[in-house]
């Protein structure tokens, strides 16, 4: 019997059994509909990331004084290290040349009051040159000048979560805060930012010059943290190692004893913040593969009912002179076409689902072409290895012993 033949009887047996058809292929549809979001998911979650880190600052180094570690999901400073200085970011402004900028910076969580309204927010100094390289921008008003930080000047910029919990809806240009008892005149509103690569929101902000805050809030002359960015993307490793040599030469550091500060680039916050996506939309596609794999024992269950209740059609078109490779041509046919028919359908619900989800339900999902591809291979696959056993125990029936038996 020809193959066409074959494939006829497959396509009129699936339509005379459509429910059964359906139900066979709803698993395949399911899994694949859930493989093309799934990964649309990851996609976007990653570039959601990349934005973040882009967001932070372009050609970022962070110096950190101290070893950071990860606790509770999120970079920690561990000990109490206190050789981070000022002259440190002034030397490296001053004698790399793959350099652009340097803002000296720190922080604390402190009480910031304004009338009767009093919240808990990050206070911070810093330079010039901290909203540059940080990617920082003013909605309102204006930056403090150089000026202001070498006389050390009482006025602050303050970021939208921090007008929110001191001002509630009244404008907070013009106005005074007061930490410490001491009063900041608010000069500036940055725009907001959203959160930063550790889930820290980064407009809950309060920012003052550093000399102010060394001077009238902490006291001391030592600093935690200072951002540098390099003069292209090219040269931030570079940078970095001079950058290295540069603190252990300056912080006495010889031999054999570790460094007292920790070096992050942008480079590698990508690259970590990469592979752990990277292994999430795996992890979420593995699930999804699960759903096919169940799928298509799905295809086989209902592939080995059919051969048993077609016993007697098989033995009789075995008898009329169908060879063994017809009938297993027939039911191959047959899980292909469901495997074809869920897979479809999978990749238009996938599809709809994906530009739904981002049009109306304004998720990031990226709808990936290759995902699609690899679907509609899954399709074929699947059909054909669900769909050999059935086909192969059809073809061994005896024609006379099935016949014989009815």
């Amino acid at each position: 019997m020809h193959i066409f033949s074959s494939f006829g009887i497959a396509i009129k047996e699936l339509f005379a059994h459509k429910t059964r058809t359906f139900l066979a292929s709803l698993g395949i549809l399911i899994g694949i509909a859930s493989v093309i979001v799934m990964v649309a998911i990851g996609k976007g979650s990653q570039m959601e990331v990349m934005d973040v880190i882009a967001g932070m600052g372009e050609n970022l180094i962070t110096i950190n004084a101290g070893e950071m570690k990860r606790r509770g999901g999120r970079l920690r400073l561990t000990g109490n290290v206190t050789t981070l200085k000022v002259r440190d970011a002034n030397r490296i402004m001053d004698e790399i040349g793959e350099v652009e900028r340097v803002a000296p910076f720190e922080e604390k969580r402190m009480s910031a009051k304004f009338s009767n309204n009093a919240a808990e927010t990050t206070i911070a100094g810093s330079t010039i040159d901290f909203p540059i390289i940080r990617d920082y921008h003013l909605k309102n008003g204006e930056f403090f000048s150089e000026r202001d930080v070498k006389t050390a000047n009482r006025v602050a910029i303050i970021g939208m979560t921090a007008v929110k919990n001191l001002f509630g809806e009244e404008d907070p240009l013009g106005q005074v805060i007061r930490v410490h008892f001491i009063p900041f005149k608010i000069i500036g509103v940055f725009e907001p930012k959203g959160v930063d690569t550790n889930g820290l929101d980064q407009d809950d902000l309060v920012l003052i010059p550093l000399s102010t805050y060394m001077r009238r809030i902490v006291n001391q002359t030592f600093i935690s943290r200072i951002f540098v960015k390099a003069s292209s993307r090219q040269n931030i490793t570079k940078a970095s190692m001079k950058i290295r040599e540069l603190l252990r030469e300056n912080h006495k550091l010889v031999d054999d004893r570790n460094d007292d500060f920790t070096l992050v680039t942008q480079l590698e916050i990508e690259d970590m913040k990469k592979e752990t996506t990277e292994m999430f939309t795996k992890l979420i596609v593995g699930v999804a593969g699960i759903s096919l794999l169940v799928g298509g024992i799905g295809i086989l269950a209902v592939m080995l009912i059919s051969v048993k209740e077609r016993t007697r059609e098989i033995g009789i078109r075995r008898a009329v002179g169908a060879t063994r490779r017809d009938i297993v041509h027939q039911f191959l046919y047959e899980s292909l076409i469901i495997g074809f028919l869920g897979g479809g359908l999978g990749i238009i619900l996938g599809v709809g689902l994906t530009l739904g989800l981002t049009h109306w339900g304004h998720w990031t999902l990226i709808l990936d072409p290759h995902s699609i591809w690899i679907a509609s291979w899954a399709c074929v696959g699947i059909g054909i290895l669900f769909g050999v056993f059935p086909a192969i125990k059809a073809s061994k029936l005896d024609p006379m012993e099935v016949l014989t038996t009815e």
